[in-house]
């Protein structure tokens, strides 16, 4: 009989402390911050740039706002954030695209600091926004697989910026046959076009402009290229108004 008192009172200390520690890690999870840093960068060419950061949460309630500092890089600090939740990054400056990123913060119960540099992308008329990775292979026109990821930023800053007006112009992938050429770039700017307006940007905003001779500002490389690359046409979306 004592030995099995002595075990009840084993079991209610050993299951009180079990709730305790509970108690206490989600009290800690509770009252953990985490911290988002990083830099923000012009687009195009990747200088640093002072904007406005407003942090809400997926309801579109503000949870915290700060400016990036052009001086220290373009550096930019947010605290106050909840671990398991999700935000919404917006950013914002004079002469450039209002834009929209998501993240989502892992649970944890210690203070954490998350990087995230972010792009922005100039709006002014006749700027020249590259797409950063070749959304085709050599010398195809339709989309290579995984390029709806690659496009996702760039369609995100389109559908986030209704009231601008873009031209895609697409450059082919070698000088040998214009005529060739042409029709493989007009190919391309559809494909794209395509894309954009399945994702919820109106194809009235769009021109599409193929060319049948390389890149003048990025033109195929006089030197052999490294083992396993390809030179691709380069692809633009260019603003022509707002």
């Amino acid at each position: 009989m004592k030995n099995i008192k002595r075990m009840t009172v084993v079991f209610l200390l050993v299951f009180t402390f079990g709730i305790f520690m509970q108690s206490v890690s989600f009290a800690q999870l509770i009252n953990t911050v985490v911290a988002l840093t990083g830099n923000v960068f012009d687009g195009i060419s990747k200088a640093p740039v002072t904007a406005s950061i407003k942090i809400t949460d997926e309801n579109g309630k503000r949870v915290n706002q700060t400016r990036s500092n052009a001086i220290e890089n373009g550096a930019y600090y947010v605290t106050s954030l909840k671990p398991g939740k999700t935000y919404i990054v917006n950013i914002s400056k004079e002469d450039y695209f209002d834009e929209k990123f998501k993240i989502t913060l892992a649970n944890t119960d210690k203070y954490e600091e998350i990087s995230r540099d972010f792009l922005i992308k100039p709006k002014i008329k006749r700027a020249k926004i590259p797409l950063a990775v070749p959304p085709f292979e050599l010398n195809k026109s339709k989309l290579r697989y995984g390029a709806e990821d690659l496009l996702e930023g760039m369609q995100s800053t389109l559908v986030n910026n209704p009231d601008v007006k873009f031209e895609i112009v697409c450059f082919p992938d070698n000088d040998k046959d214009p005529k060739v050429n042409q029709k493989l770039t007009d190919e391309r700017c559809q494909s794209l076009k395509d894309f954009f307006t399945a994702n919820g940007v109106e194809s009235m905003r769009f021109k599409t402009q193929g060319s049948a001779t390389t890149d003048p500002l990025k033109p195929p490389p006089t030197t052999k290229m490294a083992k396993g690359k390809r030179y691709i046409g380069t692809s633009y979306i260019v603003v022509t108004d707002f």
